[in-house]
């Protein structure tokens, strides 16, 4: 009887570790339902640029009333 090449033998292992186990998986103990999707803040971020711009105009505003004429 000759021995089996090792080349073989290690194919046959990969292939065997790789297709997993032959019996039908077991379903999960408890399912858990998926979680909400996070949604984007885009109330805050607009609320947030409309102020910024509204005092950011106010103080460039200020400022070339105010601005001495040279």
């Amino acid at each position: 009887m000759t021995r089996p090449d090792p080349a073989h033998l290690l194919s046959a292992a990969l292939r065997a570790q790789a297709g997993g186990s032959p019996g039908p998986a077991a379903p999960p103990a408890s399912p858990i339902p998926p979680a909400p999707p996070k949604r984007l803040p885009v109330v805050g971020v607009l609320l947030f640029a409309l102020v910024l711009g509204l005092l950011a105009g106010g103080i460039v505003g200020a400022l070339t009333l105010l601005h001495p004429v040279w």
